[in-house]
């Protein structure tokens, strides 16, 4: 391992060690102070912004040369870590040992935050183009305090966001959020005469029955991000990334078990593939889900960028360069800072070290292989977008 990732590690390990939970607490200030002052360190000039009060975003800019310029976004909240009992270690011990760093926030998303950080000391000053970087508190939460703000401020020519997408993958979107609570009014009676009555329950569960077909709509999703839907499906989740998914995850109802329950609601999460809307999504949810109240709590539209795009293109061919693979390019389930970026016309780009479904896991870990992977890649790329831009 050489010097430079070894300070990647360091980094890494540095970062985990500073509880950045969110909901938000004091070391999220702490975690914004301790990326200002590495950037300091190194002769960078970083600032700690917040365009909503109690969220720090740390920003860092490279000397303006009024040519194209990228972004480097990473997040530095992260989950609770669920009961303590159940690691191995403490969760934010940043512990080093046999080529991984364990703990809370290591691939989701330290470890690609690391990264970053350190291909911007090496590199924001040698480039041919404006380079940003910037570091935000809140993506576990919905992002609305950080990058949402920075996508109004700033129209950068790429963001590069290194979630954990895996060495040997590039993420190019995800899928829309839908999410309803389903509210189902009927009439009170005593449990042992339920036809004087009208159970909300009874009624509920029929509306949720009905929606369910949801899932078998027909979209007519494009061609070229049905193939990027099914780049990780497999047999039995190909479905739910190909279609609207259905999974009512939380359901309430009832006063008492002798008491004919007029009152009943479900919250329901959806994620809708491009090709469908939000609006109307939430039509055919209201034209199924009949007899009670569709009220949407958390939405956001499908978002990709073209696997045709020149920079997708340029990333694709420094990965067969440097790792020897041909990049599985995807469109993800869930959702990330990405699409805010992608609503005002960004192309933006997803790839960083370490596997998703390690994210918000016990004992989290990334390892040096995928870190070193990825630093290289990414100084690579941002070098070959300099080429690019000079021919």
């Amino acid at each position: 391992m050489n010097n430079k990732v070894e300070e990647v590690v360091d980094i890494t390990s540095k970062l985990i060690k500073i509880p950045t939970l969110n909901p938000p607490g004091d070391s999220l200030k702490e975690g914004a102070e301790f990326i200002k002052d590495y950037l300091s360190q190194r002769g960078f000039s970083a600032s700690i912004i917040e365009f909503d009060r109690g969220w720090p975003v740390v920003i860092s800019q490279s000397k303006p040369r009024d040519k194209n310029h990228v972004m480097l976004n990473g997040h530095y909240d992260v989950v609770p870590v669920g009961d303590e009992k159940r690691w191995k270690n403490n969760p934010f011990s940043g512990l080093i040992l046999e080529n991984l760093v364990y703990g809370r926030g290591a691939t989701d998303m330290k470890g690609g935050l690391a990264v970053l950080m350190k291909v911007f000391s090496d590199l924001a000053d040698k480039l041919e183009y404006d380079l940003v970087f910037t570091a935000v508190p809140d993506e576990e939460t919905g992002g609305f305090h950080g990058s949402m703000k920075l996508a109004e401020v700033f129209k950068p020519d790429l963001v590069l966001i290194s979630e954990p997408s895996g060495s040997n993958s590039i993420c190019l979107g995800e899928k829309g959020l839908l999410q309803v609570k389903l509210v189902s009014v009927g009439k009170s009676a005593h449990g042992s005469l339920p036809s004087l009555g009208e159970n909300a329950i009874m009624k509920l569960i029929r509306s949720l029955t009905s929606l369910q077909k949801i899932s078998d709509y027909n979209i007519s999703t494009p061609k070229e991000v049905v193939e990027l839907l099914r780049a990780k499906a497999d047999m039995n989740t190909e479905k739910d990334y190909l279609s609207i998914s259905f999974n009512p995850g939380v359901i309430r109802g009832g006063v008492k078990v002798n008491v004919v329950p007029d009152y009943a609601e479900a919250e329901v999460d959806m994620r809708i593939p491009p090709g469908i809307t939000v609006n109307d999504a939430i039509a055919l949810v209201e034209e199924l889900a009949e007899g009670v109240k569709v009220e949407p709590f958390n939405i956001s539209e499908p978002n990709y960028t073209s696997p045709d795009n020149t920079y997708v293109k340029l990333l694709e061919n420094v990965i067969m360069r440097r790792l020897n693979v041909n990049p599985i390019k995807y469109i993800m389930t869930g959702a990330t800072d990405g699409r805010f970026f992608r609503y005002k016309g960004v192309p933006t780009i997803i790839y960083g070290p370490g596997e998703l479904n390690l994210a918000h896991s016990y004992d989290e870990y990334v390892t040096f292989q995928e870190l070193e992977k990825t630093y290289e890649v990414i100084s690579s790329f941002l070098l070959d977008i300099s080429n690019y831009q000079r021919s």
